[in-house]
């Protein structure tokens, strides 16, 4: 929807009465002024401003209603278009815990165990030519400290390249954490 513009023409009679009510007050100071005769044209004044309030009444309830409809409209749009962006958000957090969870099943328990009973040398031997989820799905199940001796022993290339995807990962997961995403 394109954003809220009111034409002219409807608050045109707000326009008038507000200048013909201001007149009519300058009117009357002035009439209060000069004498008493002028109660009878004061009270003139009055009334045929009275009357053209009353006239434009409707007029400028219905200007008012337009505009808080508009306004009520920009308003659910704006909300549609928020809860589209977080939705979005959403279906991508689940979509990284998915791939996460995956990249963990890839590396069964007792695969794990054999690389943490290895010596870190032939750990980071063997984990050098398995595929990069996989060494990682290995490394974030075992133990810190054997995981850093086995990163320490890797080409620093390799090793920083398998760090940045461990740190992705976990990231993704305190995030999902945080925003309270169920899988």
């Amino acid at each position: 929807m394109p954003p809220l513009k009111l034409s002219e023409k409807k608050f045109f009679p707000l326009k008038c009465a507000a200048v013909y009510l201001g007149l009519c007050m300058s009117f009357v100071n002035a009439v209060a002024q000069t004498n008493d005769t002028g109660a009878e044209e004061l009270n003139a004044a009055i009334e045929q401003a009275r009357n053209y309030c009353e006239a434009i009444a409707d007029q400028a309830k219905d200007a008012r209603i337009a505009w808080q409809m508009r306004a009520l409209f920009d308003v659910e749009h704006q909300m549609k278009t928020r809860i589209t962006e977080l939705e979005a958000k959403i279906a991508e957090l689940r979509g990284w815990v998915k791939r996460r969870d995956e990249i963990l099943q890839r590396a069964e328990g007792h695969v794990v165990n054999i690389y943490a009973n290895m010596r870190p040398d032939a750990a980071a031997q063997q984990l050098t030519s398995l595929d990069d989820e996989t060494a990682v799905s290995i490394l974030l199940q075992m133990k810190a400290r054997k995981a850093s001796s086995v990163l320490a022993e890797l080409a620093s290339e390799r090793a920083a390249y398998l760090t940045d995807l461990m740190a992705e990962l976990t990231a993704r997961k305190s995030a999902k954490r945080s925003m309270g995403v169920s899988q």
